[in-house]
């Protein structure tokens, strides 16, 4: 019987025990005609049936998995580097479990634990076997909640079954787990080390959370740092964050980028010449073709490589830190501290290999601030204007409508795309920004300027913003987001100039002719010229505040707080001042706060605002579409500056009350009413901002310069 016992203990039925039910058995139990059995040995044997089936399910299991040839993709059962580590562990524990048999087998066979008579008590084997009894049913219950969510628990993902399963009072499984979690975070570890130590990701069974870029799914326009690798966020476990697996991307991204910096697509090998955009001079030229040639150091391999390895624990140790804090809090910090270490490293080093300190970085900010930004006026006045005569003569050569515009073939729009970049070039010729557009360049699809509200101001029939080329090295401190808020603004600023420009323009317009009017016609021109003052007075003083209060002051503010003490800018500091070792993520949030100070001081982060300020450019230039057309048709007349006899007040009054149906008179008191309503609302949006957008903009200056007169107030 004993023999018997021990052999259905591992797996083996006999004539003793025998598998229960016979078909789809679910335990090994003595027959109900076996004699000269009390019931209550009865039980306890069958409990021990069961304990000897639970084993023979799991190791089952445990050979089913391990027996996987590599080339078999069965994605019915657990497959990959995480699943074989997890197997492992229980395999382990299943040896114990072996081992205290072959124990228990021994101490029978030596009468070690006889009561007399060759008799061994049942209750001294159940004795020795409860901890198993705990353990194995619910490893059995684990793997078969595994077996049934195969693809859900796959690669990193098994991080959150074991989290989930250590969450249990039955201290021998959770012991277990941890185990499992410890193994599984040696397998992560190891994927961490090839990846950011040497930017390999070798991962043939689809586990690691970090892939190669594929186009399906995806954007086509990704920049060329963000054409190697890529996080699915599906498989990332749940107990690290999203910020850390960033950072962990972010440190394999660039060592994988250098490695294979040679098959970058990169703007220098796209232009024969040696001036590409932000750089002009040959030694940058030459600079960038020497970035090919960067090797990573020796050194920094070392230390990361240390600090990866830190992280490993052997079983002496799990068990000394198992005991100190739930392991979903303990992995993740341990991590954390360590990814942060090997991203500042990582970080500083490529950041002064690539964009050679802050000189570099400092070109492409220029750049962005000229063109972007519009400090190049002459650019934005000359594109302006070339853009208002393209848009007459592709109304000239259509029927006369906007329709042509507003809804051109794909064909058409390749050429328009074509022909508004040319012209984009034709304006920077002889100003300061020529030479200087290499990577700028103009957007036209529907589909990427419907987010720019601003987009359709500049053209009236056709969206465009400007956008650029993210391409190695400067796609690795700018972002996808970066530059569309570059683009947003772009669209604002372009926006407000073209109505500023527009209403100057009018100006000459409304003052060719110099007809006399008469007094009705006078009246007439006093509320043209009220109205244009009126729009030209908010739009002046709103660009010139932008300008001078809000870019310029958080631009200069970006520099200097990204600057050395070696140069001019910092020249005021004292000599003995050691100079500040340049910090890649400082710069990265100081250029982001940039960014987000500017859009607020704009306005551009208050919905409202924007569609109020959208509303009252688009009247303006309305209003001044109207009035060119009304002068082109011989409707205005504007009378000269003359000596009039003197009038009575009852005749001043009669003139200017005099009503003289004038069908585009209409028009214009409309506009005039409708930007008014517009600019009062603007008035109180602007007021009830919250401070910190106040103070990014100093909303109070803009509202005061606004109030002139009590314009608004009264």
């Amino acid at each position: 019987m004993l023999h018997e016992l021990l052999f259905v203990l591992l797996g083996y039925p006999g004539d003793v025990f025998i598998p229960h039910p016979a078909q789809k058995s679910s335990t090994f139990a003595i027959p109900q005609s076996f004699p000269l059995l009390h019931p209550t040995e009865r039980g306890c044997l069958n409990r021990l049936g069961q304990l000897g089936w639970t084993y023979l399910q799991i190791n089952h299991f445990v050979s089913s998995v391990k027996d996987l040839k590599l080339t078999t993709h069965d994605t019915d059962k657990p497959h990959g580097a995480y699943a074989q580590a997890l197997i492992t562990c229980i395999e382990l524990t299943l040896n114990d479990y072996r081992c205290d048999i072959l124990d228990m087998e021994k101490r029978i066979l030596n009468r070690q634990d006889e009561a007399g008579g060759d008799i061994i008590p049942l209750a001294l084997v159940t004795a020795n076997l409860s901890h198993w009894e705990l353990l194995l049913p619910a490893l059995y219950k684990f793997t078969q909640l595994l077996q049934r969510n195969t693809v859900k628990y796959h690669g990193c993902r098994l991080f959150d079954l074991l989290m989930d399963q250590a969450r249990t009072g039955i201290l021998e499984f959770r012991a277990e787990i941890e185990k499992m979690i410890t193994q599984l975070h040696n397998v992560l570890y190891r994927q961490l080390t090839g990846w950011m130590v040497y930017g390999q990701c070798v991962d043939p069974d689809n586990e690691f959370f970090i892939v190669p870029y594929s186009t399906e799914g995806r954007p086509s326009t990704a920049t060329a740092w963000n054409r190697l690798y890529v996080i699915d966020y599906d498989k990332i476990p749940s107990h690290l964050s999203h910020s850390l697996v960033e950072s962990i991307l972010f440190v394999g991204k660039a060592i994988a980028t250098v490695n294979e910096m040679d098959k970058l697509p990169m703007s220098i090998s796209r232009h024969d010449d040696d001036s590409m955009l932000p750089f002009e001079t040959r030694k940058s030229h030459q600079y960038l073709q020497q970035s090919h040639k960067i090797t990573i150091p020796l050194d920094m391999k070392k230390k990361h490589l240390q600090l990866l390895s830190s992280l490993y624990s052997s079983p002496t140790s799990a068990k000394e830190t198992g005991s100190l804090s739930s392991p979903w809090i303990r992995y993740p910090q341990q991590l954390q501290v360590i990814v942060n270490q090997v991203r500042r490293s990582t970080a500083d080093w490529l950041f002064s290999q690539v964009l050679i300190g802050d000189h570099g970085l400092h070109r492409y900010l220029d750049s962005f601030r000229h063109v972007f930004l519009l400090n190049y006026g002459d650019l934005a006045s000359n594109f302006i204007n070339e853009c208002t005569l393209w848009r007459k003569r592709s109304l000239q050569k259509g029927d006369g409508t906007s329709k042509s515009l507003s809804n051109p073939s794909k064909t058409a729009l390749i050429f328009r795309h074509q022909e508004l970049n040319a012209l984009l070039g034709k304006a920077s010729i002889g100003t300061d920004a020529e030479d200087q557009l290499k990577g700028f360049k103009l957007l036209l699809q529907e589909e990427q300027t419907r987010k720019y509200p601003f987009a359709d101001l500049l053209l009236m029939d056709l969206r465009m913003v400007l956008t650029f080329d993210l391409e190695w090295p400067i796609d690795l401190f700018l972002s996808k987001s970066d530059l569309k808020q570059y683009s947003h603004l772009w669209s604002f600023l372009v926006s407000l100039k073209n109505t500023q420009m527009s209403l100057g323009s009018l100006y000459q317009v409304l003052r060719c002719r110099q007809d006399d009017a008469g007094p009705v016609g006078e009246y007439h021109e006093r509320l043209v010229w009220r109205t244009r003052a009126l729009m030209l007075f908010w739009v002046d003083t709103l660009w010139n505040h932008i300008q001078s209060q809000v870019i310029d002051v958080h631009y200069q503010k970006l520099i200097s707080s990204t600057s050395t003490s070696n140069e001019p800018n910092a020249a005021r500091k004292k000599t003995w001042q050691p100079k500040p070792k340049l910090d890649f993520d400082e710069i990265q949030v100081a250029h982001e706060h940039f960014l987000r100070d500017t859009m607020k001081g704009c306005l551009l982060m208050s919905n409202d605002c924007v569609v109020v300020m959208h509303d009252m450019l688009q009247s303006c230039l309305e209003f001044c579409d109207l009035m060119e057309t009304i002068s082109q048709d011989g409707r205005w007349r504007t009378s000269k500056r003359r000596k009039t006899a003197a009038k009575t007040a009852a005749e001043i009054v009669n003139q200017w009350t005099k009503i003289t149906t004038v069908s585009w008179m209409e028009d214009v008191v409309l506009l005039q009413e409708k930007f008014s309503g517009l600019a009062d609302k603007f008035f109180i949006l602007t007021s009830s901002q919250q401070p910190d957008i106040k103070a990014s903009g100093q909303l109070d200056v803009l509202l005061m310069q606004l109030d002139f007169n009590k314009w608004f107030s009264n």
